[in-house]
């Protein structure tokens, strides 16, 4: 949910930005999902019948998924693999450095644009040096990254949803508001909390932050390992910004009902 899904939210822009404005918007959401969907539900099928078949196997790629594939494979087929994954990573590395730079402009942080992205580059540098060198499994790590990540792009996107819902369905000019927005920022603060509560890591530095609304029990069981924190963060975003976007709408000057 969170990798195929959550994961791509934010960048969302960057698959129409360049098409005309005459391209139909249907055409650019199906294409769009069918495109992201179809290689990874490949991918998945193939990385259950290789756990099922191989579990040795299996194990060494939950540390280094890269390099236990590519011990397996025949000498001929390496070099386009390894060109193939590294390929994979670059081109979703440079998407995602170009809407966080974007975020982190749209934030108000006072860098130049290529400033935005050396500081994000940076950023995903020392994150793969932490999966590479300090972090005891890649799986693990892997994980609690896309369980933090989630929990707090479900606020987001709840945040974002209901409030594309009030222009579409309200006759109030939003244009015209001068707010804080502080009930999307409540909102996202206190859904990514109650998310970040109910999930559960095996990263030994990321277990100790998540996971205090469980109890030992729960966190040891089912519950701890569905992470449901990240539907439940969706929920409860959605719900606290609809009841309270409401309260920060205040015209500004010439503004109109």
């Amino acid at each position: 949910m969170t990798l195929l899904g959550l994961g791509w939210v934010n960048c969302g822009a960057d698959y129409s930005r360049y098409l005309p404005r005459t391209s139909s918007g249907r055409a650019v959401t199906w294409w769009t999902t069918l495109g992201g969907v179809l290689p990874p539900l490949a991918l998945l099928v193939f990385g259950v019948l290789l756990n099922a078949g191989d579990p040795k196997l299996a194990r060494a790629a939950a540390a280094d998924p890269v390099g236990a594939l590519a011990a397996e494979l025949p000498t001929w087929f390496l070099v386009p693999y390894l060109l193939a994954a590294i390929g994979g990573f670059a081109s979703g590395a440079i998407m995602d450095i170009y809407s966080s730079g974007m975020s982190m402009l749209t934030l108000g942080i006072p860098v130049r644009r290529h400033l935005a992205v050396l500081l994000d580059g940076a950023l995903m540098a020392f994150g793969g040096w932490y999966v590479l060198f300090v972090s005891p499994s890649f799986l693990a790590t892997f994980q609690a990254f896309l369980s933090v990540i989630g929990v707090a792009m479900a606020a987001w996107t709840a945040v974002f949803l209901v409030e594309q819902w009030r222009r579409c369905h309200t006759g109030f000019d939003l244009t015209s508001v001068r707010a804080l927005g502080w009930p999307a920022v409540l909102s996202l603060a206190v859904a990514t909390a109650v998310g970040l509560g109910l999930i559960t890591s095996g990263g030994p530095h990321i277990a100790p932050a998540v996971g205090f609304l469980l109890t030992d029990g729960a966190a040891r069981g089912t519950l701890g390992a569905m992470n449901l924190g990240v539907v439940v963060a969706l929920a409860v975003a959605a719900a606290l910004y609809a009841c309270t976007a409401s309260l920060a709408d205040r015209p500004a000057s010439g503004g109109t009902r």
